[in-house]
């Protein structure tokens, strides 16, 4: 979607970039920035996709980032880890 079609959809449903900000505790800046693709946040993407009831990838189609799951976190990053230096140190 258009930063000028999001931003008429999530007035549609009675929200603005400053309410979601706040929700989100973000600037409405950032929001802005987010819908107008000069910056990028997958939190503040995930929820205007929640607000506008589609999917993420409908709504930012363009931003490959919003696609990609998140790397692993954890015991599942030490795990990797380890996989990783096992196979360079062959």
């Amino acid at each position: 979607m258009e930063a000028t079609a999001i931003k008429q959809a999530l007035y549609d449903k009675g929200y603005s970039f400053a309410m979601i900000g706040e929700a989100l505790d973000v600037n409405a800046n950032v929001v802005s920035g987010v819908c107008y693709r000069r910056t990028t946040s997958k939190g503040v993407a995930t929820a205007i996709a929640k607000v506008l009831e589609k999917p993420v990838t409908e709504v930012f189609p363009d931003v490959d980032s919003y696609r990609k799951g998140r790397l692993p976190k954890g015991n599942a990053r030490t795990a990797k880890q380890a996989e990783l230096q096992q196979l360079l140190a062959s």
